[in-house]
């Protein structure tokens, strides 16, 4: 009885402590999206392609990792889980808010496979969303290599990689003053083979690594011709 009173305790610590990370985001979400409306006029094209229920890993580029967080958290109604530099997650200040928010780290090591159990049980277990951003300071091989790391995760968990842009546009705050906002394109879903990650089909993976390399630089190109069209 006593074990079982424990148990049920735990069960309960844990549950609370998910359910203030919930609220936490859902307002850190809410202060964000308000903000970046006000001052950015910021706009999400293909939302639709974000599955309301069930497991997805997003993806994009990115140009600056809190900035895109912060956006693309804005996509989706649903909670989405960053996985994040260790170095940032280990930040005095960064490092416990973003923990707070659902965000996980990356691995450090081969060895290193927390963060790998983290993604599958956020997937498998949760059915919910992870985003994994190669940044754009990185030269293309590691980006392809990298994104090729995310197409193992996505088979492994049986799970569509969406791809998103995010664009800087010109805009008018408050229909008066001339400024910089931004644009969130949401690519279609994309399914994968299970089969790619048998190690005879490395250079498929590679070669759909770049593929949605590609997807991504297209979506960020439409936006600029479109824009530029506009002028």
């Amino acid at each position: 009885m006593v074990e079982t009173s424990e148990v049920s305790k735990n069960e309960n610590k844990i549950n609370t402590k998910e359910l203030l990370g919930d609220v936490f985001y859902g307002a850190v979400k809410g202060i964000g999206g308000l903000a970046l409306k006000l001052f950015t006029n910021l706009e999400i094209e293909g939302k639709e392609n974000i599955p309301l229920r069930g497991k997805a890993i997003l993806t994009t580029v990115s140009k600056n990792v809190i900035r895109d967080l912060l956006i693309i958290s804005q996509v989706s109604g649903r909670k989405i889980h960053f996985m994040l530099n260790p170095k940032l997650m280990r930040h005095q200040i960064a490092g416990p808010v973003l923990k707070s928010l659902g965000m996980i780290r990356s691995t450090e090591s081969k060895d290193d496979t927390e963060p790998i159990d983290n993604v599958f049980r956020i997937l498998n277990e949760e059915g919910d969303l992870v985003a994994m951003t190669p940044e754009a300071k990185l030269d293309r091989e590691t980006k392809i290599k990298s994104m090729a790391a995310i197409i193992k995760f996505a088979v492994a968990a049986d799970a569509p990689i969406i791809p998103i842009a995010v664009v800087r546009k010109k805009t008018k705050l408050f229909n008066m003053v001339n400024s910089n906002g931004f644009k969130v394109k949401v690519g279609n879903p994309l399914p994968l083979d299970k089969k790619l990650n048998r190690d005879k089909y490395r250079s498929q993976r590679y070669e759909i690594a770049e593929d949605i390399l590609n997807i991504i630089e297209s979506l960020e190109e439409e936006e600029e011709l479109e824009e530029e069209n506009n002028k």
